[in-house]
């Protein structure tokens, strides 16, 4: 706030009978149930009110998440490419290079980082997400972050997806097997993915590489994720202050120190285990998949990115008339401010059309505007203006509402308040907080212009106050700054004292909704011209400071530690299995007898030639188990059927011995191909027999 000299006491105070005047024609909303949201938003705005009592906004990550986020990815992916020194990326050794980083290593250490650090940034984008939300800042011009943001969501969840696989621990093989069994659901794979993850012998070292060089490339697509993101904004922050950072680092480097990352015994594709660690942040899906099987996977990873990518649609309200800043081109002078005020590069210079002696004109582009305004406060010759409250002659009903109230009431100080908070005051309750001022509403605090403030003082009104929306998410972003820049003489247009009659008598207060009594006092200071009260002792607000920003940093690395540490039950039946792998070619089948009209109808040089492809006889399995015979028939596979039948056959069995007889027939005069032997059946085993036309039978 800006400190101005004491104004003489305001000898007649008296509260008019209604002293609020809002604009004229707001115009409708463009979000549906905006009520609701806003009731939530609310919520967040007290959580963010409570933390601002000892710690300021801008030191308070969870009021920066998004810059946080992007911090606790920076550390992510520097801590990977360390990790790099220990980790060997292959199937044989990749347990035993993460099980030799132990909690007292510096390897450990920098896993558990990598690990905290990631599961820090899944939860900062969710929270960025979520405000964003209940902002309503989705629709219209504001789709293309919202879309851009879900998708980098889900690009992070995959990395983390892909990382917890290259553990090779038992979370990583049920990952592992749920990512197979998903794209199994896909008719795009020949061959059955999920009978390569029945025995360890099978398990393709190719594809581990595949996914380790996966992990390793695409957090490239983030950065180009979050360059889409932040497209259409102006003086965007990728990063949050030092003091975040410092606090953050230092949180995420203990964290790791004292506790290390978990580690579950080594994968073993035969072994269903009983329990085991997941983290809540990316391995969610993984308990929709092993209870729903490959259908709850899909819809939790694509049925919830799909409805979230198509919130600005499905919550879109369409508004009759235009609410984006429109340019008069025969008022516009082409000083450039507007353009560089524009808090979403909405606004850009070109050539001139109206023949006028200026380089350029400014001109809007309505995919991008949003009508918060502030462009108008940045024009002195009113060349851009709200179609919806319009420059001139608001500046001008403004002032005439407030001698008419003058000249029935008395002097009294004007407050002009910010329309963004709470949509235009739909909770305030202006009256009341501010009793003894001439209360109007403006779209926002930077749409008021300096030359309007030099208007009210030099006609006598005692003071003008500026009330602007202190919150993050406000709708005008870092635009909300250029009102009390402007007036204090850092920003054109400046504020002219020698306009005003001399005087300096304005002032710019943040507004907390669920602190009013402040405002009321601070507005009861300015008026009265008394003395700004005292505020708290250097060290209670240092010591109140470094309290919060522990107990914040403590909570945060709770919410990240305890839920990526949890331990679930495998839901899986315990019984023992057998299970039937293979790979087997069916006999080829004879062409059919050669049709003479058709081979009429063929070129001289190619009658006598069969021209049907080839193609295979489906094979049939008999499997007996103690003396039951059961009989299944696989089609070949290949577009011609002239590919080999390629799947697995699953039996539960009771814990003991069994007697069990396998027979392949691959054509109606082929031998059948026969293994039998005995089976020790073992709770929560896999007793695997695979099949290959190179190997034959063979035991896993």
């Amino acid at each position: 706030m800006n400190e101005q000299p004491p104004l003489p006491h305001v000898a007649r105070a008296v509260a008019a009978p209604e002293r609020t005047v809002r604009p004229a024609t707001t115009p409708p909303s463009g979000v549906r149930f905006e009520a609701a949201l806003l009731n939530l938003e609310r919520l967040v705005v007290a959580v963010d009110a409570f933390f601002a009592s000892w710690l300021p906004a801008a030191n308070n990550p969870l009021a920066h998440p998004g810059q946080s986020a992007n911090l606790a990815l920076s550390v992510a992916i520097g801590s990977g490419v360390a990790l790099l020194l220990w980790y060997s990326p292959s199937l044989q050794f990749a347990y035993s290079s993460l099980a030799e980083m132990g909690g007292g290593t510096l390897g450990g250490w920098v896993r558990a980082a990598h690990r905290y650090s990631s599961d820090l940034a899944m939860l900062l984008a969710l929270i960025h997400a979520g405000r964003v939300f209940l902002a309503r800042k989705f629709t219209e011009a504001r789709w293309l972050p919202w879309v851009s943001g879900v998708g980098l969501i889900a690009l992070i969840w995959f990395i983390g997806w892909t990382g917890y696989w290259l553990v090779w621990d038992q979370p990583a093989q049920q990952v592992a097997v749920s990512s197979m069994g998903l794209l199994d659901a896909l008719p795009v794979f020949g061959e059955p993915l999920g009978r390569l993850y029945v025995a360890d012998r099978m398990t393709p070292s190719l594809l581990f590489f595949v996914v380790f060089f996966l992990h390793m490339l695409l957090p490239l697509g983030i950065a180009v994720g979050l360059a889409v993101h932040v497209m259409r904004i102006s003086r965007a922050k990728l990063f949050p202050n030092w003091r975040i950072t410092v606090s953050l680092s230092v949180g995420l480097a203990a964290a790791a120190l004292l506790f290390p990352a978990p580690l579950d015994p080594p994968a073993q594709m035969a072994w269903k285990a009983p329990a085991f660690t997941v983290d809540a942040w990316y391995l969610t899906p993984l308990a929709l998949a092993l209870r729903f099987q490959h259908a709850g996977l899909w819809v939790a990873l694509f049925g919830t990115t799909a409805v979230a990518a198509a919130v600005p649609w499905l919550l879109r309200q369409r508004r009759p008339g235009a609410y984006q800043a429109v340019v008069e081109p025969s008022r516009c002078h082409a000083c450039t401010q507007c353009a560089q005020d524009c808090p979403f590069d909405a606004i850009t210079m070109v050539a001139r059309t109206d023949g006028k002696p200026f380089r350029s004109q400014a001109s809007v582009d309505p995919s991008r505007c949003v009508g918060c305004g502030v462009c108008a406060g940045s024009c002195d010759s009113e060349g851009i203006v709200l179609p919806w409250f319009n420059t001139q002659p608001e500046e001008t009903r403004l002032a005439a509402e407030i001698m008419r109230e003058r000249a029935s009431t008395g002097p009294a100080c004007v407050a002009l308040i910010a329309g963004d908070i709470d949509h235009g005051g739909r909770f305030a309750r202006w009256r009341d907080w501010l009793p003894h001022y001439q209360v109007h509403v403006v779209p926002t605090a930077s749409w008021v212009r300096p030359k309007f403030i030099e208007h009210l003082l030099s006609r006598g009104v005692p003071g003008v106050l500026v009330v602007r929306d202190a919150r993050v998410e406000a709708a005008a972003r870092d635009g909300n700054r250029w009102a009390l820049a402007r007036l204090a003489g850092e920003r054109k247009p400046y504020f002219r004292p020698e306009r005003a009659g001399g005087s300096k008598a304005w002032q710019v207060l943040d507004f907390d909704p669920f602190r009013p009594d402040e405002l009321t006092r601070a507005a009861d200071r300015f008026r009265t011209g008394a003395t700004p009260e005292s505020s708290q002792p250097q060290r209670r607000r240092i010591f109140g400071a470094a309290v919060t920003t522990a107990i914040l940093t403590l909570g945060i690395a709770a919410a990240v530690i305890v839920p990526s540490r949890l331990s679930v039950s495998n839901p899986a039946p315990s019984g023992p299995e057998f299970v039937f792998s293979f790979k087997a070619l069916g006999d080829y089948l004879p062409s059919g007898a050669v049709d003479p009209a058709a081979e009429a109808k063929k070129p001289v040089h190619m009658r006598g030639r069969a021209t049907a492809k080839p193609h295979r006889a489906a094979i049939v399995i008999r499997l007996t188990v103690d003396g039951m015979t059961q009989e299944r028939s696989y089609a070949a596979k290949g577009i011609s059927h002239d590919g080999p039948a390629l799947d697995q056959w699953r039996r539960p069995l009771a814990p003991g011995r069994h007697d069990i007889v396998v027979e392949i027939i691959t054509g109606p005069a082929s031998q059948p191909l026969r293994w039998s032997g005995t089976v020790q059946a073992e709770p929560r085993r896999l007793h695997v027999l695979t099949f290959e036309p190179d190997h034959g039978f063979r035991v896993e």
